[in-house]
């Protein structure tokens, strides 16, 4: 049995040899083809379109400076108006009354209401007594008062006056008071002219009335 074993052991064909890959060959060197120049023609179309790219650049700065200008120019005013809004509720703020203030006006209206309403009770109940008052003084008689008797001056001298629009009394005395100053004479006095005028009505002259005007000394 081992030795049938054996023999079919060395029977088997060897193992195969693992065959070399073939060896690579190097890549072939690719020479980039040459690179024509520009023509003149097309030299000037790739300079104008870069001149004209960068003016629309330039363009585009200057829009966006503009708009950035424009853009601050909004945040001020924006500021300034959330200012002013402020000012304005601040202002407004004080201006309206609270609810305290507005009930203390009404506390004092109703004050002022009753005072007058007192008040006016008062001025009545004062009017009522000074009607009765009037009405009992009425009643009673008064007694006649005889005006004392004018003193009638005689045989003095005097100046004779001629009454003119505008003149009262009192000032043709002084007028003639000057006059008799200055002459040295002393002066006379309303009572001393009444008496020269017998019947003569001071506060009721009438244009083209004579007085006579004594002169000093004449009448006591």
């Amino acid at each position: 049995m081992l030795s049938a074993v054996a023999v079919f052991a060395f029977a088997q064909d060897p193992p195969a040899p693992t065959p070399t890959p073939p060896a690579k060959e190097p890549a072939p060197e690719v020479t980039p083809a040459p690179v024509a120049a520009p023509t003149d023609a097309q030299a000037r179309f790739y300079a104008e379109q870069f001149r004209r790219l960068r003016g629309e650049i330039e363009e585009l700065k200057g829009a966006h400076a503009l708009q950035q200008q424009q853009t601050d120019k909004l945040k001020i005013q924006v500021r300034n108006l959330k200012n002013e809004n402020q000012m304005l509720t601040r202002k407004l703020a004080g201006n309206f009354a609270t609810a305290d203030e507005v009930k203390a006006l009404q506390v004092a209206l109703k004050e002022m209401d009753a005072n007058r309403l007192k008040d006016r009770a008062i001025v009545q109940k004062t009017l009522a007594d000074l009607g009765k008052l009037i009405a009992k003084v009425a009643q009673q008689k008064v007694a006649a008062v005889e005006p004392n008797p004018r003193v009638v001056a005689q045989d003095f001298k005097f100046n004779t006056h001629k009454v003119e629009t505008g003149e009262f009394l009192g000032t043709i005395i002084i007028a003639y008071n000057l006059a008799y100053k200055e002459e040295g004479l002393g002066t006379v006095t309303q009572s001393q002219v009444l008496k020269a005028n017998p019947g003569l009505k001071p506060n009721r002259l009438l244009v083209g009335q004579k007085i006579k005007i004594p002169l000093p000394g004449e009448i006591k």
